[in-house]
């Protein structure tokens, strides 16, 4: 019988190796940062990724001119150091005999385990509190221009969905959404919208 083999995409590490063996038994996720290959960040990812890890690293796009081409390359800004978060138990021996990941970075004999908010950080990413108050601010921001948009009585025309082109009457604006009942006796239904959907119609 012919082995079949699923077609490469572009990017994918040549050979591909399995992850078995790789991570073990699940586990609290934790995040720790490890050193790779020369020039091997991405294939290291690949293979991460493909043993149920999550896998970022900084980069930055670099450009050339070849032959009067440009060409763009994404590189890692810190060679060798990716920053993965594992699910299941990491098998450090097994990744080194593999040749997976040359180390992690550790303590003593110890892995050093990182804080998500500190790789978000090193990502440029906002930490899980400033998510939540970026998030709180939204919320407010968005329920300020609805009350300000609109107002109970107001008639409004709905803009998508199965009955665009239906007018309603705003019946109350309360936590970021505006309530509504259909102007048409043929529609005696109720809505709301949280979405921004409604757009007022001049009287």
């Amino acid at each position: 019988m012919t082995k079949r083999y699923n077609p490469l995409q572009v990017g994918d590490p040549w050979p591909f190796e399995s992850a078995r063996g790789i991570v073990g038994t699940p586990c609290d996720p934790v995040w720790y940062a490890l050193i790779t290959r020369p020039q091997k960040e991405r294939e290291t990812r690949h293979k991460l990724q493909n043993a149920g890890c999550v896998v970022r690293y900084p980069t930055i796009d670099k450009t050339r001119h070849i032959r009067g081409k440009k060409h763009v390359h994404t590189v890692p800004i810190i060679p060798r150091i990716i920053y993965a978060k594992f699910k299941y138990t990491p098998q450090w021996d097994v990744m080194k005999d593999r040749k997976v990941v040359v180390g992690v970075f550790s303590v003593g004999d110890l892995p050093l385990e990182i804080s998500e908010d500190k790789v978000n950080a090193i990502m440029g990413l906002p930490s899980a509190v400033e998510q939540e108050r970026q998030a709180a601010h939204e919320a407010a921001e968005k329920e300020r221009l609805l009350r300000l948009n609109f107002k109970v009585g107001d008639r409004a025309m709905l803009t998508e969905g199965p009955f665009a082109g239906f007018f309603v009457d705003v019946t109350k604006v309360e936590l970021g959404k505006v309530f509504y009942h259909f102007v048409s006796s043929d529609f005696p239904m109720k809505g709301e919208d949280t979405s921004g959907i409604l757009r007022r119609v001049a009287e």
